[in-house]
């Protein structure tokens, strides 16, 4: 038997063998976003006592994990526990949220809106990840309508009305799903390491939760709040 490893063998050990990567890096991205949201979940237990005065704090708290995730992606172990901890003050976040819909006689559509992402959040990665288009070029484009979302949902909430709540409830739901399937794309291409895993599961994540709340707005009614 040969000393030396086969090419297959070398270039496999190397992460050189595309197929393998994104099967590795798959795994590992999924496997961090079922505990995050199993974390969100418990979260979302917590903050479902909570009065809807915590949302504001626990959102601040929530971008500079967000930071803190970003920045320590490598420290091994440390990006585990900021992680799971951005998900679970992410669901303490969102437990006054859903309180105020179920207090509201609107539990059915909380459950519809859970639904409704679940089967989104499948289809459209599924999509993502089997298509043969590249979406990374939407990037630049993704990026400003991002901008562009967050300006128009302040200036909402001086002067909006009805129509102009519906429409962001739509334009909001239709970008996350264009960036759902872009950072599940991302994947793909993607080096297979541990740092990258954490930050594509962030990025996921979030995508996943923000689609949540605009699809809760749509089934709401759009001006209904």
């Amino acid at each position: 038997m040969s000393q030396f490893p086969s090419e297959q063998t070398e270039r496999a050990r190397l992460g050189t063998v595309a197929g393998e990567l994104s099967a590795g890096l798959l795994g590992k991205v999924f496997g961090l976003l079922a505990f995050s949201m199993a974390f969100a979940a418990a979260g979302g237990a917590v903050g479902y006592q909570l009065d809807r005065a915590w949302i504001m704090p626990m959102f601040l708290v929530e971008l500079g994990l967000i930071f803190a995730v970003q920045g320590l992606r490598e420290r091994e172990g440390l990006n585990f526990v900021l992680l799971y901890a951005f998900a679970f003050v992410s669901g303490v976040t969102l437990g006054p949220i859903i309180a105020a819909y179920v207090s509201a006689g609107l539990g059915t559509v909380v459950l519809q809106a859970v639904a409704v992402t679940g089967v989104m959040t499948v289809g459209l990665s599924g999509y993502a990840l089997t298509t043969k288009r590249s979406l990374m070029g939407l990037q630049p484009f993704l990026f400003m309508a991002l901008l562009g979302l967050i300006v128009a949902s302040i200036v909402n909430i001086f002067v909006g009305g009805t129509v102009m709540y519906t429409m962001l409830s739509w334009g909001g739901a239709l970008l996350f799903s264009l960036l759902l399937m872009f950072d599940v794309q991302r994947v793909k291409y993607a080096p297979d390491t541990m740092g990258n895993a954490v930050v594509l599961t962030l990025g996921i994540y979030l995508d996943i939760v923000n689609l949540f709340l605009f699809v809760l707005r749509i089934l709401q009614g759009g001006g209904r709040r």
